[in-house]
């Protein structure tokens, strides 16, 4: 099954990818850990979420579907949703 199309794929894959960023980047400082902790937080509980198409792994069905730009929310329920 292509990755981020499960129930609950595409929150555990947005989350693998926060951390690691966080991980590669938040060692530049104690101010720069705590931003790109909040991505990680707000996937980590469960919450609504925003994120732009391009972030979408590749072989997700709405990878391709627009604009690489489009501002899309996952929501509670882990539903991908097009903003607007």
């Amino acid at each position: 099954m292509p990755r981020g199309t499960t129930s609950n794929g595409l929150r555990e894959y947005l989350l693998r990818e926060a951390e690691d960023f966080r991980n590669q980047y938040g060692h530049l400082g104690a101010k720069v850990y705590d931003e790109l902790s909040k991505p990680v937080q707000l996937l980590a509980s469960g919450e609504v979420v925003q994120l732009r198409r391009y972030q979408l792994p590749d072989d997700h069905y709405a990878r391709n579907a627009g604009q690489p730009h489009d501002v899309l929310i996952l929501d509670a329920a882990n539903v991908l949703h097009l903003e607007g």
